[in-house]
């Protein structure tokens, strides 16, 4: 197991401001879309790797970790869904901005930094 690149979030951070950049350039909806899908599609392998690295090392903490990761990704699954019927850029925007941002910075900080260090710690147990 990588736990290096288990834990990059270059690749997220990279798309983030992808998506920010289409907004600000005023690029065609449909690009945007597509770099959404990318960020989401991104999401859900990222977390689905961190999740079975949990299981794997017997992490306890898994169900939590896990339970904040669907959350996220059903808020922005239904931001991206409101966003594909509104077209409301500055609603949008501030999601990615804003919301996002903060929760990862946090979510990083504080879970993602908790399990690194259990991961790697039983990784050289071994």
């Amino acid at each position: 197991m990588d736990i290096l690149k288990l834990f990059d979030h270059t690749p997220f951070i990279s798309l983030r401001e992808e998506v920010m950049a289409l907004f600000d350039q005023q690029a065609a909806h449909d690009e945007i879309d597509t770099k959404l899908s990318e960020l989401i599609k991104h999401l859900e392998v990222q977390f689905s790797a961190e999740e079975q690295a949990m299981l794997a090392v017997g992490f306890k903490p898994h169900d939590a970790h896990k339970a904040e990761h669907d959350r996220v990704l059903t808020k922005l699954a239904y931001r991206i869904e409101q966003w594909q019927k509104r077209r409301e850029i500055q609603l949008m925007l501030g999601y990615i901005e804003i919301e996002l941002a903060d929760w990862f910075v946090k979510h990083v900080n504080t879970r993602d930094f908790i399990t690194h260090r259990y991961i790697a710690a039983h990784l050289d147990s071994q």
